[in-house]
C-alpha cells in the first residue's frame, strides 16, 4: 500500500512538470522569442508554392531570419501576406525588395532580400507598425507568365522559317549560287578586258595631250605672226584712210565752188567715199583688237568683264 502512494506522488509531480514545461515553451515561443526578432509583412502577387512557415529568408545569400506566417490578404485576395521574423538588428533599409527563389531541386522555396544602397535609411514606420518590404516578381514567375507570349513568338519564328526554306526558296537559292559560280568563273576574262579598256584608255589620253599640245603651238605660232603683220597692215590702212579723206575734203571745195549741176552728179560718189571711210576705220578699230587679242580668231571675242554693281 505504501509503495503504490510513492508511485501515484512520483507521477503526477511527473506530470505536471511536463505541463510546466509545455507551457513555458508556448511561452517563449509566443512571447520570449518575439522581443528579439524584427518583423516585416511581405506582399506577393504571385503563388508562393514551395513556400512554408520556418521558410528560411535570406539578406544577399545571408540567413538572418524565417517565415513566421503565410495567408491570404483579406483586403485583396490576389494578394499573399507572408510575415518574416528577422535578427534583431538585420540592416533593412529603403531600396531593398524581396522575392521568391526556388532551393535547389527540392521544390521548396526561401524569401531572398535584395536591393539597398550604403547610406539609405533604415525602413522603418512612424506609427509603431510592421513595416512592409516592397516585393519584385521572382524569375520563374515571369518565365511561366510570359511563357504564352513566348511560345506564341517560337511558334511565328517557326513559320517564318519553314517558309525560307519552302522548295521554292531552295530552288532559288540554288539558282543564285549557280549563277554565283558563273560569275566568279567569268571573273579572270572581266579582269583581262578591265585591263585592256584602261590600257586603250591611257593610250586617247596620251594621245589627245599631244594633239593639245599641238593645237596650243599653232596658236602661239599664229599670235607671233599676227602680232608681226599687224602693225604693217593697219599703218596702211591708216593711211589709206587718211588720203581718202582728203579727196573727200577736196571734192567738197571744188563743189562749192563750181557748178551746182556738177554736185548733184558728184554727190552720191561723195556719200559711197565717206561710207567707205567709215568701212576703213571700222576695219582699222578691228585689226587694232586683233592684234591685241589674235586668240579670238579661233576662239571668239571675249565678253568683257563686268563693271561693279552689275
Amino acid at each position: 500500500m505504501y509503495s503504490k502512494v510513492n508511485y501515484a506522488i512520483v507521477g503526477f509531480f511527473v506530470l505536471l512538470f511536463t505541463l510546466l514545461a509545455i507551457g513555458f515553451a508556448f511561452w517563449l515561443a509566443q512571447y520570449g522569442f518575439d522581443r528579439d526578432n524584427d518583423e516585416y509583412y511581405l506582399y506577393f502577387k504571385e503563388p508562393v508554392d514551395g513556400l512554408n512557415i520556418n521558410s528560411s529568408v535570406m539578406l544577399n545569400g545571408v540567413e538572418v531570419g524565417k517565415v513566421s506566417s503565410i495567408k491570404i490578404d483579406t483586403k485583396n485576395i490576389e494578394r499573399i501576406l507572408v510575415k518574416i521574423q528577422l535578427q534583431k538588428g538585420t540592416p533593412i533599409v529603403k531600396g531593398m525588395y524581396a522575392l521568391l527563389k526556388l532551393q535547389g531541386i527540392t521544390g521548396l522555396s526561401y524569401v531572398q532580400i535584395e536591393g539597398g544602397k550604403q547610406g539609405n535609411p533604415l525602413l522603418k514606420t512612424s506609427d509603431g507598425k510592421i513595416p512592409i518590404i516592397p516585393t519584385k516578381s521572382s524569375l520563374i514567375f515571369q518565365i511561366s507568365h510570359n511563357a504564352p507570349e513566348i511560345f506564341k513568338k517560337l511558334q511565328h519564328s517557326a513559320d517564318t522559317l519553314n517558309k525560307i526554306l519552302s522548295k521554292h526558296n531552295q530552288e532559288q537559292i540554288s539558282k543564285i549560287l549557280d549563277n554565283t559560280l558563273k560569275t566568279t568563273a567569268k571573273a579572270p576574262n572581266i579582269e583581262e578586258h578591265i585591263l585592256t579598256l584602261l590600257d586603250t584608255l591611257q593610250y586617247t589620253l596620251k594621245k589627245f595631250n599631244q594633239n593639245s599640245d599641238e593645237v596650243t603651238n599653232s596658236v602661239t605660232n599664229l599670235t607671233l605672226v599676227l602680232n608681226k603683220k599687224l602693225p604693217t597692215l593697219m599703218n596702211n590702212v591708216n593711211e589709206a584712210s587718211k588720203n581718202i579723206n582728203q579727196v573727200a575734203k577736196g571734192i567738197n571745195k571744188r563743189l562749192r565752188d563750181g557748178e551746182y549741176d556738177l554736185r548733184k552728179i558728184i554727190h552720191p560718189i561723195q556719200i559711197d567715199i565717206r561710207e567707205l571711210s567709215y568701212n576703213y576705220q571700222e576695219l582699222s578699230q578691228d585689226l587694232k583688237r586683233l592684234s591685241r587679242h589674235p586668240s579670238s580668231i579661233l576662239f571668239g571675242a571675249s565678253k568683257p568683264p563686268k563693271g561693279p554693281g552689275e
